[in-house]
């Protein structure tokens, strides 16, 4: 009869089995799949370990897995797959992951030419989903790091109903993520308007970034050369299929803009305009759905062209073509008892993602960096408590999204820096916002290629407040809001320290301190019980 192996002789003997073979899976798969009782711990030893990530090694339930010093490699070439997941699970119980480093070779731009992996490569270490009749519950990770993962490095997922854009058929319960730092990992992300912006206005840019929005816009959205003549209102171009009407101003959708020569003077440059008209040669723009013609004063030059369909050209680029599942370096997806604390985070693309879940603690993180969203509680949350954290957005996007009717939410005692388009609240219920600290959350609203960033719809650099509380439903309504004891210190392109849009109840903003060149706080219109008093705003120094 053979006489029992000890497990850590068994794993050193799998270690020198898998580098002979330049291969780890076999070697991890056999490790973690090892028979053993419930509760027990298991140890992956300190050294590389090559995963190609193609087909994932699954986790047991209630094990303790143990990775100091083990480091877990995607390989330097996808080639073809670009969608890769290390580790998987289904319907996991009583699990804990404690250490080990995940390494990638996620994009970004200022590699140019020298970034091995594409920009919608999706490489994921561990995702856990939850089946409609299945049970997701406690489960930790700690002590993790990573560095230039593309794509989440903690993925857990409870089951979505079927039909509903908000409900969860089953949560996954009891997950925390606790002490980890991951650093640029998380999915790539370009930017709203990050390539049109590039193409529409290409001298203002370098080689490189030309070279980049060359190889990755939508181009099959660019029609042209087109014509217009002075006096005329027709836009003359091959016009098949034929361009459609823009019935609404509604994101760009339908709407076109201009480009790549000059052209006549009541057009503007990467403003969108709206198709009123559209025949097999030509079409007829105004500046307004529905609106008359546009009659041309003055000429377009011979090389000017037209990008079609603003909404896919600008917002819906903000990821690249073909870009995978996920958001942010770690992704909580319907779950309940999430707690995510002390982690250090930074990503190219959104840095964090808590969507659909409830009894949220995110506390005492640093959001180190990101080149989109930093601080994402999205989309139907309830009973969260934000504390403790400094984020730092490094010109980012927003700085703060809470986002589509989140509700029993306290964010105190943060500081939040560096954002691009501000603090987006997005028509909550029983919201409390207090003691926290906001230094200009505007940068994507400055005049500079390099930071700021156009809109289509003016043609202008983008405008933003500090914050900005908005609906995302006809007739949408939203309240019980505190704003309360903050300091705003606002970039001096901001357009206001706080708006409304109309639909809010029972609002308070009191004693908070505005500070910078922006400071006001326009009344609230078509909203009632707003209350706004008590707020200091520092006296300009001498010279501003």
């Amino acid at each position: 009869m053979m006489s029992r192996v000890p497990i850590q002789t068994l794993a050193v003997m799998l270690m020198l089995a898998a580098a002979a073979r330049g291969d780890d899976r076999e070697t991890l798969t056999t490790l973690l799949q090892a028979k053993g009782p419930p509760g027990r711990t298991i140890v992956i030893p300190p050294g590389d370990y090559q995963l190609d990530g193609i087909e994932p090694i699954e986790l047991p339930s209630r094990v303790t897995v143990v990775a100091h010093g083990a480091r877990f490699h995607f390989p330097s070439d996808l080639r073809e797959q670009i969608r890769r997941v290390m580790f998987t699970a289904e319907n996991l119980l009583e699990f804990s992951w404690t250490g080990g480093h995940f390494a990638g070779r996620v994009f970004d731009p200022a590699r140019g030419d020298e970034n091995p992996w594409p920009p919608q490569a999706n490489t994921r270490p561990i995702v856990v989903t939850t089946t409609a009749g299945g049970t997701t519950a406690n489960l930790t990770f700690r002590d993790i790091t990573s560095a230039d993962v593309a794509g989440a490095v903690v993925t857990v997922l409870g089951a979505a109903r079927p039909g509903s854009d908000r409900e969860i058929e089953r949560y996954a319960t009891n997950v925390t993520v606790e002490n980890c730092t991951l650093k640029r990992s998380g999915k790539f992300m370009w930017d709203y308007g990050y390539l049109w912006q590039i193409v529409v206005w290409p001298e203002e840019h370098i080689d490189a970034e030309r070279a980049i929005a060359a190889k990755y816009f939508r181009h099959d959205l660019v029609r042209g050369p087109v014509r217009m003549a002075d006096g005329d209102d027709r836009v003359h171009l091959a016009n098949d299929p034929p361009l459609p009407l823009s019935p609404r101003a509604d994101g760009g959708r339908g709407a076109v803009c201009f480009f790549d020569d000059h052209l006549p003077q009541n057009v503007i440059r990467g403003r969108q305009y709206f198709v009123v008209e559209s025949g097999p040669e030509f079409i007829r723009i105004a500046t307004e759905p529905g609106g008359p013609p546009l009659r041309f004063e003055g000429a377009a030059g011979p090389a000017a062209r037209v990008v079609t369909d603003l909404f896919q050209a600008h917002l819906a680029l903000y990821q690249p073509t073909g870009s995978g599942p996920g958001k942010g370096a770690i992704d909580l997806v319907g779950c309940e008892h999430v707690i995510v604390r002390g982690c250090r985070l930074s990503a190219l693309g959104d840095t964090m993602h808590i969507q659909k879940c409830h009894d949220i603690v995110f506390s005492d993180n640093q959001i180190t960096g990101s080149r989109m969203g930093a601080f994402f509680l999205a989309e139907f949350c309830r009973n969260a408590t934000i504390t403790g954290n400094t984020v730092d957005a490094t010109n980012g996007s927003r700085v703060i999204s809470v986002e589509k009717s989140c509700a029993d939410v306290t964010i105190v005692g943060n500081t939040f820096r560096g954002g691009g388009r501000g603090s987006w609240i997005n028509q909550p219920r029983n919201l409390v916002i207090a003691d926290n600290v906001f230094i200009n959350n505007t940068t994507k609203c400055e005049p500079d290629p390099r930071r700021g960033r156009r809109s289509f719809a003016t043609g202008g650099y983008e405008r933003y407040a500090e914050m900005y509380f908005t609906t995302h439903e006809p007739g949408g309504r939203y309240g019980n809001v505190i704003i309360r004891g903050n300091v705003f210190t606002s970039g001096s392109h901001a357009t206001h320290a706080i708006t409304f849009a109309p639909g809010g109840d029972a609002i308070l903003v009191c004693d908070n301190i505005f500070a910078g060149l922006v400071r006001d706080v326009p009344a609230p219109a078509g909203s009632t019980n707003v209350t706004i008093r008590d707020n200091l705003s520092e006296p300009t120094p001498e010279g501003d």
